[in-house]
């Protein structure tokens, strides 16, 4: 410990109304400060958030470069940040093409920090089967090839990651250490939307999202069943689409809010409800920290849900089949986490600990390795644009190959010509597609 304050990035996407995106500053915040005493940190996204309209301040990526050198430490993630597709959420894009969408909020950040010698962590990401392009196989090897310290949520990450280093370690998704942030005794934000909404009694969460038709008819055709509940509607991610009215005006005893809550008071609602019914990961994770009963459509065998199929307490909504109301009653009902959830804290302190040791230890030697990989760029870049020719080239001849095949010799020169001509012309778009892309034109 030290005593000034410690300055610590975290990249995510913390702009964005997504409840477990969200949480993640929050913890990372609480955690290092009680490990490490004063701490600052800067939550980095696409674009800017202020109080009091956000949880908490967000630093633009656009002010990246002129902050780095003053960081102590760079956290990556947590949440489903390592990905390459472009559809992340609807709408969400960088603030300027100069950013790579969706690699600049999670790798080019972690490059930038590794060329000031700063120690990187990865804070528990996941990439959920997101396959990894050849083109941007240098660039993470030699990220994941410097850093201090890996850790992922979920096994299929590991496996899909584990080709660039065997320092992976798999741990649990940080937002199972929610529950520490939540006072035992009810907040008073708490308290005072309990009373507005109408949630004195014991309450049922229900993510405002499609997928829980199943769930929803259980609910109207079993009212005198559930008649000492009230249901509440409550929209996970509103950046995908979550919108209380999804769930239509025929739901008995449905509660809406007036408005979207602070994820903190959200996470309060979630551990002090008597079941949530959803497909969101972290309602889930949430729920199981608080020892909350989950039910969920989604499949528990692949991808980062794999990592909750081992909790006790979470069970599997069919999506078409109709549900027994009894099967259902038996199963609703907070009481305390499980052996699971508890371990999950264990393992969690570890990765805490581990990695307040790494920002203890102060900057890394990891520049001129970066240095000599720029060095090598324009080769490796070359290498693989002639790759890419040959590989046309090789496509050219196949075509002429079986067009002599199929029409005879006479023919040959003819299609050649065609050939050569067609080839060469769809290279050319192909170049100028991608110069405009990357000049942003």
């Amino acid at each position: 410990m030290r005593d000034h304050e410690w300055h610590i990035g975290l990249c995510g996407t913390f702009d964005v109304q997504n409840f477990g995106d969200l949480l993640f500053p929050l913890v990372a915040e609480a955690e290092l400060s009680e490990r490490l005493g004063d701490v600052k940190l800067r939550p980095f996204s696409y674009h800017t958030k202020t109080l009091p309209d956000w949880p908490y301040r967000v630093t633009s990526l656009t002010e990246l470069p002129q902050m780095i050198a003053s960081l102590d430490a760079m956290l990556i993630g947590g949440g489903f940040i390592i990905r390459f597709d472009k559809e992340v959420a609807p709408g969400y894009k960088p603030p300027t093409q100069a950013i790579h969408h969706p690699t600049g909020y999670w790798l080019t950040p972690a490059l930038m920090a590794l060329q000031h010698n700063i120690p990187v962590v990865w804070n528990a990401p996941g990439m959920h089967c997101n396959e990894i392009p050849v083109w941007a196989d240098p660039l993470v090897e030699m990220a994941f090839k410097l850093s201090s310290y890996i850790a992922v949520r979920d096994e299929p990450s590991r496996t899909a990651l584990g080709r660039f280093t065997d320092r992976i370690n798999l741990v649990s998704d940080t937002c199972f250490g929610i529950a520490r942030l939540i006072d035992s005794k009810p907040s008073i934000e708490f308290d005072r939307l309990r009373k507005a909404a109408g949630l004195t009694g014991p309450y049922i969460i229900v993510q405002a999202a499609l997928g829980l038709d199943s769930f929803l008819r259980l609910i109207r055709n079993h009212t005198q069943r559930f008649q000492g509940f009230r249901f509440l509607a409550l929209p996970i991610g509103p950046v995908l689409g979550d919108d209380a009215a999804i769930l239509g005006d025929d739901v008995p005893a449905l509660v809406r809010l007036p408005d979207w809550p602070h994820p903190l008071l959200i996470a309060e609602l979630i551990s002090q409800s008597e079941a949530v019914i959803g497909h969101s990961y972290h309602l889930a994770i949430t729920a199981l920290s608080s020892g909350v009963p989950v039910f969920t459509p989604q499949d528990l065998s692949i991808g980062k849900y794999s990592a909750l199929r081992e909790f006790e307490t979470i069970y599997h909504l069919s999506k078409d089949d109709e549900l027994d109301p009894e099967w259902f009653a038996q199963r609703v009902g907070r009481t305390a986490p499980s052996a699971a959830a508890r371990a999950t804290l264990d393992q969690l302190a570890r990765h805490w600990d581990h990695i307040a040791g790494v920002i203890q230890a102060g900057q890394v030697e990891t520049a001129p390795t970066l240095d000599r990989f720029w060095q090598s760029l324009p080769g490796l870049l070359e290498v693989a644009a002639t790759r890419r020719a040959d590989q046309v080239e090789a496509i050219d001849e196949a075509i002429l190959q079986s067009k002599i095949a199929t029409e005879g010799v006479r023919n040959a020169a003819f299609h050649k010509s065609v050939s050569w001509k067609l080839a060469s012309l769809l290279r050319f778009f192909e170049r100028r597609t991608r110069e405009k892309n990357e000049n942003g034109r």
